[in-house]
């Protein structure tokens, strides 16, 4: 998974952002379902009990237990018998690199992770940072994107696996959807809201509505977007695309996008001062 680190300081220091990578790795190590060795992948085969697994896993399993019941059981990791707690481990990853950063005193920043997004501050112009929503189809366009200053953008979907998130209530692929995006103040809760909006389909914005400050954007398989009330206020306004035309269709609104700059971040390119650093 691509990791993304921009700190707006001249100031900042390399040692912030090395402990920032080393616990992207930990958490990789221990949740990875495609490292065999990893307490996730023990847990599948039936060789380690989940109430044996260490300090990480438990934290996990209770955070899961929590967003579990605060869905209405539409985010669960445990589908078909295997324990899969990813729909939430992304989001707490980037949430605890963001912990780190507060700590060294860094008050301007963001952090991306796999696409996903948690911000603070301003961005180097002063201004606040602009996240792009990838468009579900056209993967070297956006959807829209988003300004935004202290706040997280997560989206889940279709764009790299396929229909891979399934609806607890029924066990089968979630498929009404093609994105559905969650901006908020918490990067953990907007990540697992995004997870389960994909299972809910377009009732997902009733349910993210219903939650104080935090806003969602969805596209169906028809590539209609909708949205909840106050989405349209985070929006980077559109100069060349009638509000009526990309309020109907993504794709046409996808072209009046600024393009993505590269496969691995739907965010724009740190500025030039600060440091800055991607891995993965």
């Amino acid at each position: 998974m691509p990791v993304t680190v921009h700190v707006v300081d001249d100031l900042a220091q390399s040692e912030a952002l090395d402990k920032v990578f080393e616990d992207f790795a930990l958490l990789d190590r221990t949740f990875s379902p495609f490292i065999a060795g990893s307490e996730v992948s023990r847990i599948n085969r039936a060789e380690l009990r989940p109430e044996d697994s260490g300090q990480l896993v438990k934290q996990a399993i209770d955070l899961c237990r929590m967003y579990e019941l605060a869905t209405e059981g539409y985010f669960s990791p445990w589908i078909a018998g295997r324990f899969d707690p990813s729909g939430l481990i992304k989001g707490w990853a980037i949430d605890r690199a963001c912990s780190i950063l507060d700590a060294h005193g860094y008050r301007d920043f963001f952090v991306d992770a796999g696409g996903d997004v948690q911000t603070r501050g301003r961005n180097a112009e002063g201004g606040p940072w602009r996240v792009g929503v990838r468009h579900p189809v056209e993967r070297d366009k956006f959807a829209c994107v988003v300004l935004v200053s202290g706040l997280a953008v997560a989206t889940s979907g279709t764009y790299e696996k396929g229909e891979h998130i399934v609806d607890p209530h029924t066990a089968k692929p979630a498929d009404a959807l093609l994105s559905f995006t969650v901006v908020g103040p918490d990067i953990l809760q907007a990540d697992v809201y995004a997870t389960a909006g994909v299972a809910m389909g377009i009732s997902g914005l009733e349910f993210v509505s219903r939650a104080a400050g935090y806003e969602a954007f969805a596209i169906d398989k028809q590539l209609r977007a909708s949205y909840t009330a106050g989405f349209d206020a985070l929006r980077e306004p559109l100069a060349t695309i009638p509000e009526e035309d990309e309020r109907g269709r993504v794709g046409e609104a996808g072209d009046g996008q600024h393009g993505a700059r590269d496969e691995t971040s739907d965010h724009e390119r740190p500025p030039a001062h600060g440091m800055g650093e991607s891995r993965g």
